[in-house]
């Protein structure tokens, strides 16, 4: 009998190979022949590019032993058959890649997987390029994201022009309308601070009171940190580890625009004038 395996992943990629699907999954592979076999091509082409993904993230980790936790694999499967999205894709495919270990026991990422599901391609376009403006920008002020309370020494004011090329050509007309909904869906999920605005610049000022500009003022969380770690198939996607990440090693599935401004912190801005005042007085 032909194995379901090879019938439904004919002519994909990494689906149309057992050794590579092995590789990925480990035992948890087994499950992926009776899932496969009843698919529709478009969802078979959905998965293999969430597979593909998965596979050039591990990079040299896939020839080590490990594999896949069932459960993860099959949040994967249920909701990536449907992924038409490539920033959709790119996050799938993290989160499989990021869970591969050697026991396959490895399902931290589900609250994480949960997240995905929820969110809009509008929400994932601003989470990533947020979180790697942020990686850019602030890298260099040895601030630690494990700790929530060091959050807002690393603030972000995402401009007009900014918020507009993040979105689509096709979307750019409702950029703002969009903006607002990714901001306030990213909040009720956890992955950005409790401090944030957006609007004219004394609306900027309630959460920073150095941000003079029409536009938004965000600061990253724990959580969202952890969820871009994910994005990339880290593996060890932990918040504390966020800074050091090397940013010309992070693939880009969307374009980053300019017009994202970092914020000096509160802390900055008094050491700053204290030593203003330290040099007068000298």
């Amino acid at each position: 009998m032909p194995d379901p395996l090879t019938i439904a992943g004919a002519g994909l990629a990494v689906l149309g190979s057992k050794d590579v699907l092995t590789k990925i999954l480990g035992p948890s592979a087994d499950y992926v022949g009776g899932e496969l076999a009843g698919f529709i091509k478009k969802c078979n082409i959905n998965l293999d590019g969430i597979f593909a993904k998965a596979e050039k993230k591990l990079g040299s980790r896939i020839d080590s032993k490990g594999g896949v936790n069932p459960r993860v694999l099959r949040h994967i499967l249920d909701d990536g058959r449907f992924c038409e999205e490539d920033i959709t894709a790119e996050y799938y495919g993290g989160l499989l890649a990021g869970s591969r270990e050697e026991n396959s026991e490895n399902d931290y990422c589900l609250p994480f997987l949960s997240k995905v599901k929820e969110m809009p391609t509008h929400q994932l376009r601003l989470h990533f390029s947020f979180y790697y403006e942020v990686l850019r920008l602030h890298k260099a002020k040895g601030v630690n994201l494990g700790h929530w309370y060091q959050s807002g020494n690393v603030g972000l004011v995402l401009t007009l022009p900014f918020i507009h090329e993040i979105f689509p050509h096709e979307e750019q007309l409702q950029s703002w309308e969009l903006m607002v909904s990714a901001i306030v869906g990213l909040h009720s999920l956890g992955l950005i601070s409790n401090n944030f605005a957006y609007g004219e610049p004394s609306d900027l000022r309630r959460a920073h009171p150095h941000a003079h500009m029409f536009g938004a003022y965000v600061e990253p969380s724990l959580i969202g940190a952890e969820l871009f770690l994910w994005a990339l198939g880290a593996s060890d996607p932990n918040a504390h580890r966020f800074f050091e990440l090397d940013i010309n090693k992070v693939d880009k599935p969307i374009d980053i625009p300019e017009g994202a401004i970092a914020m000096h912190s509160l802390d900055d801005i008094e050491k700053d004038s204290n030593s203003i005042f330290s040099s007068i007085n000298k």
